[in-house]
């Protein structure tokens, strides 16, 4: 196993308030073994990279994206009629994407058939490099819902618990719930209900059975107060949550993931349908307003871009931190949102941190991204489990 010290570096560890000066972190393996201002252990069987007067930052991640997509003008036309070999090959191109950016860990939330799910495996056993991935495989979608074509259509409790106990028995590490409808589906609007109280409330009792989170995309208001009458985890860009439900959040540790950029995006290109940009255009101001009461609140919310949607590639990341300081984050919170919040959200609590025993997933910049988040979009070092990524 390869040995790495990092020496001398300004620490920002996903969890203190300050940066911590002059710090060396000891590296074996794919795990940190020791932070230290002291070097009292012998270094000669460490490779040495010298960090004097550049920042030290857990690895970056995204609580929401689909690799299958590429962030094109309409993704799912891309892999619509495409065999499962190629869609798998696509999303670990995309997946690379990601991590060169710094992006060290992903949740998808929302893929077909078993595809994200194999390559997840593939990487888990250590037979392509790769982002950790956290993700849900098929979300569960009434027939004809939102996104319906990445999904497994489900009509009645009944129906939506056979499916929540398919895709958990085929491998997802959570289940994804469509409650409302969304903007990139023609024919449904934000604000309409979809799933229903009882079927939101089969797939959750179906996920505890396994000790599994649900997730829950949910744009209205009624949708979103049904999620969290049954206890929904996260709730997924959360658009016309109003004071009421974002007070609930906060008192039942649910996680908001804002995912603004996308929504931004929507209104960016003439290549979008005319039926998706009026809709974008609707939510802007309401979604952001929503998150800057949710941080004033004091909502636990966690960093995700639904990369790979429309007009959305992997490098749009950091402008989605950019948003969450714009709406109130300081950008030490912001990070903290990237990183150990996020680690939270997503079950990952071996990651989002610099610590004794946590994973070695970190990123080394030139320069302080507190005084400029804008930093973490440079040119920077990254090592994934111990592994400097080429």
């Amino acid at each position: 196993m390869s040995k790495i010290l990092l020496k001398n570096g300004n620490l920002i560890d996903g969890i203190a308030d300050w940066v911590e000066e002059n710090v060396h972190i000891f590296i074996n393996g794919d795990s940190i073994t020791e932070v230290t201002k002291k070097l009292l252990n012998s270094t000669e069987e460490y490779e040495v990279i010298d960090c004097t007067g550049q920042y030290i930052l857990p690895g970056l991640i995204d609580c929401h994206v689909h690799l299958v997509w590429d962030g094109s003008a309409n993704p799912q036309a891309i892999i619509e009629h495409e065999p499962d070999e190629s869609i798998i090959l696509d999303a670990y191109s995309h997946a690379m994407d990601t991590l060169r950016l710094g992006i060290t860990t992903v949740r998808d939330l929302g893929a077909p058939r078993g595809t994200v799910m194999n390559l997840r495996n593939k990487i888990n056993a250590n037979k392509l490099p790769g982002p950790t991935i956290i993700c849900s495989g098929p979300p569960i979608v009434m027939t004809g819902g939102h996104v319906h074509y990445l999904g497994y259509e489900s009509d009645g409790d009944s129906e939506v618990r056979k499916n929540t106990r398919r895709v958990l028995k085929e491998g997802a590490d959570l289940v994804k719930v469509m409650a409302t409808g969304g903007i990139y589906t023609e024919g449904e609007e934000p604000g309409s209900v979809q799933l229903n109280l009882d079927e939101l409330s089969a797939a959750k009792e179906e996920a505890l059975k396994k000790n599994k989170k649900v997730s829950a995309h949910a744009d209205g208001i009624e949708g979103i107060m049904n999620c969290l009458e049954v206890g929904i985890d996260t709730i997924e860009h959360g658009i016309y949550a109003d004071r009421n439900a974002l007070e609930i959040m906060k008192n039942q540790g649910t996680y908001l993931v804002p995912t603004m950029k996308v929504m931004r995006q929507l209104t960016s290109s003439p290549d979008i349908p005319d039926w998706a940009l009026e809709k974008a255009q609707q939510v802007i101001e309401p979604h952001f307003e929503m998150l800057k009461q949710a941080i004033d609140i004091g909502v636990k919310v966690a960093t995700g871009t639904d990369c790979g949607g429309p007009m959305t590639p992997p490098h749009y990341y950091f402008d989605e931190m950019l948003i969450m300081e714009e709406a109130g984050l300081s950008p030490m919170d912001v990070i903290k949102a990237s990183t150990s919040i996020a680690a939270d959200c997503i079950d990952a609590n071996h990651l989002g941190a610099i610590e004794n025993g946590r994973k070695a997933d970190l990123i080394i910049v030139d320069e302080n991204p507190l005084e400029n988040l804008e930093i973490l979009k440079e040119d920077k070092l990254i090592i994934k489990h111990g592994t400097v990524v080429k």
